[in-house]
């Protein structure tokens, strides 16, 4: 269903043309992009259909007593009912404990071991119902939350292994004594939580120092305090390692070795392995951060880089170890970079004051939003690996920064405990409300515009989002509903967030518009089809590996992958991780059983090449008939420079 697009791409052009002496990156001309859209087609992918709100649309807050804490009941009627927000992240599982005096004391018949029996009396006793009537009746499968442990959380009895250098001006430690962590761990989860609070992800500890990543006895923790756990009967998954990032691609994927190191050493055997995954605010190829400006080149993560990193992951463990571990991310988005902010709002609005400043965070705000989405995403293309994605979102941090980047409220003039101000990160949870149900069938021929379909009753949520700093032109392909809603979050011109809800015109032509994917922007379409949608077919995605992965490019490098019942293949992608020095060129060569395929090519190069490293996911339709059930691959660089390649997979789908 084609509008006529050529006044609204040349007003869209012309609109952003003249940003170009600050934008983050260049922009060029529109591109068409083609949508498909089938409503009445179930997509699984790896056997999952579902999509559930709990997983993707989270607040980095641990849920429990969420009713008093934001101490007003019009608030939180709000924020659960309306925006429907779910909960993520707890930080802290021990250290609490190890704190309140009196509850975690040495054994006296067990040297650097807890007195378990003292502990058990003394948590039956702390425990009381803590979960109000009212909050577990708006949860009533219980909370499913990640908790990761406080650094420096054990006591000093169980003794230290220090890093090996001060992290933020204190040196952090592991416990020596890992058969006691491993117990008190477990204890504690057993005995301090009940049923519908108990974390259901469990990370020892948040961001642990580098230098433990390879370490042999943290290594060795995460497997005892799994085994402790199991061998409780207690319903909680254990993993790790919980790096602080997730750019892995760096320098070829020299990079990967961290996380390399603790899957090997933990033999591939842990319940689910995590990262964090953040963007950093970039202009001109720097960095900026809450910490200033620096001259180290900023990483851009979300989007194409992270699949790539998904795809590594799991191409690397089922080489290595025969199966595809879960992955969770405790915490994702993008930095605040507060100094860049600044220096882009004395730019465009100048001023002072707190209505300012909160006009000033805003540009902050789109950019971690911007990252949120992208991540979230990506993380939807992968159901049967990614079982948890955090947004880092806090519901507010008034007692110990008030000023925080990362919180659903602030203190009015960041003073006033008594008057709460909402900040634009609220626009996250009402752009996706309502999104959840069964994943449906869609395409899109364009690497930078990401989408996915989630139908629920009679509605279908058409998710949308602009990787790229380029409007691209749409043209659509789906059944026209009987009314249509348009939900949008663009960058203004001054990198503030503008967020919309308009109704599509509907006519025997279909829809209206929109006709253009704004720079940046991200947008749920939710199509009312007036009856429940019954689907007519389904199929289901699976992923095949390459026989290698982490592979330096000379000439070209060769892959093998099998696809058990080609034959039977409706439709599929190849997916090529790859890693290269900055500026070196961004188009690759791909040939499958000797035909050399069309690659596209994402105008995102332009931000995620930052001038050191190059890296990407290219995503490549399969033609039909060529995919075979032993299938060569080869990739090479045309350009004669360096680069490696870190995973090869097929994406087949099968009719069901």
């Amino acid at each position: 269903m084609i509008v006529d697009r050529s006044v609204t791409a040349f007003i869209c052009v012309f609109k952003f043309a003249f940003l170009t002496s600050l934008l983050f990156e260049s922009f060029s001309l529109a591109s068409v992009t083609e949508l498909k859209v089938d409503p009445f087609s179930l997509r699984k992918i790896g056997g999952i259909s579902e999509v559930k709100r709990e997983t993707y649309f989270g607040l980095s807050d641990p849920g429990l007593g969420f009713d008093a804490r934001v101490k007003s009941n019009e608030r939180y009627d709000y924020l659960i009912n309306e925006l429907q927000i779910d909960f993520g992240r707890r930080l802290g599982v021990v250290h609490p404990v190890v704190m309140d005096e009196g509850l975690v004391l040495e054994d006296p018949s067990r040297a650097g071991f807890c007195d378990l029996q003292k502990l058990k009396e003394s948590l039956k006793v702390k425990k009381k119902l803590r979960v109000s009537g009212k909050f577990s009746q708006d949860f009533p499968d219980g909370l499913e939350v990640v908790a990761h442990g406080d650094p420096n959380a054990f006591p000093e009895f169980m003794g230290k292994q220090l890093a090996s250098h001060i992290l933020h001006g204190k040196r952090r430690y592991i416990p020596t004594n890992l058969e006691a962590a491993a117990e008190l761990s477990a204890h504690i989860l057993k005995w301090d939580y009940q049923d519908f609070e108990r974390p259901v992800y469990y990370e020892l500890v948040n961001e642990p120092h580098w230098s433990f990543w390879p370490d042999s006895n943290f290594q060795k923790w995460h497997l005892l305090t799994l085994e402790k756990v199991k061998s409780m009967g207690l319903d909680v998954q254990v993993g790790g390692p919980c790096l602080p990032v997730a750019y892995y691609y760096k320098e070829q994927y020299k990079k990967f070795k961290g996380i390399r190191s603790f899957i090997d050493g933990t033999k591939g055997k842990l319940d689910f392995y995590s990262f964090h995954v953040y963007d950093f605010l970039r202009k001109n190829g720097k960095r900026f951060d809450g910490g200033g400006h620096t001259d180290k080149p900023t990483f851009i993560t979300s989007g194409l880089p992270l699949h790539s990193i998904l795809d590594l992951v799991s191409n690397y463990t089922v080489n290595g170890y025969g199966r595809e571990p879960p992955i969770v991310v405790s915490e994702h988005g993008a930095y605040g970079a507060m100094d860049l902010v600044e220096e882009l709002a004395n730019e465009y609005f100048p001023g002072d004051g707190f209505d300012w400043e909160m006009k000033m965070r805003s540009i902050a705000e789109f950019n971690k939003i911007s990252g949120i989405i992208a991540n979230t995403m990506v993380f939807m293309d992968h159901p049967h690996i990614v079982k948890k994605a955090v947004p880092f979102i806090l519901l507010e941090s008034m007692y110990w920064d008030p000023k925080y980047y990362s919180t659903l409220y602030v203190p009015y003039d960041f003073t006033d405990k008594q008057r709460w101000v909402e900040t634009k990160l609220s626009l996250f949870y009402r752009l996706m409300r309502d999104v959840e149900g069964q994943r449906v069938w869609v395409h899109s021929d364009d690497p930078d515009v990401q989408i996915h379909a989630v139908a629920q009753g009679a509605k279908t949520y058409v998710l949308l989002n602009n990787l790229s700093n380029n409007d691209h032109d749409l043209n659509w392909d789906l059944p026209t509903p009987e009314s249509a809603v348009y939900r949008s979050l663009s960058r203004a011109f001054d990198y503030t967030p503008s967020y919309s809800e308009k109704n599509l015109s509907i006519s025997e032509n279909g829809l209206g518009f929109p006709v253009v994917l704004k720079a940046r922007e991200s947008a749920v379409m939710v199509l009312n089809y007036g009856n429940e949608i019954s689907f007519i077919k389904a199929s289901n995605e699976e992923a095949y590996y390459g026989n290698k992965t982490l592979v330096p490019v000379d000439k070209n490098a060769e892959f093998e992958v099998k696809v058990p019942k080609a034959d039977s293949v409706i439709e599929s992608v190849i997916r090529v991780g790859i890693s290269r020095p900055g500026n070196s060129g961004h188009q690759i060569q791909i040939s499958l059983n000797g035909k050399e395929l069309w690659v596209p090519l994402e105008n995102a190069t332009d931000r995620i090449d930052n001038g050191i490293d190059y890296a990407s996911c290219k995503i490549i339709p399969v033609p039909p008939g060529l995919l075979e059930e032993e299938n060569s691959i080869s990739v090479s660089f045309s350009d004669g420079h360096a680069g490696s390649v870190g995973s090869v997979v097929i994406r087949a789908s099968f009719p069901e």
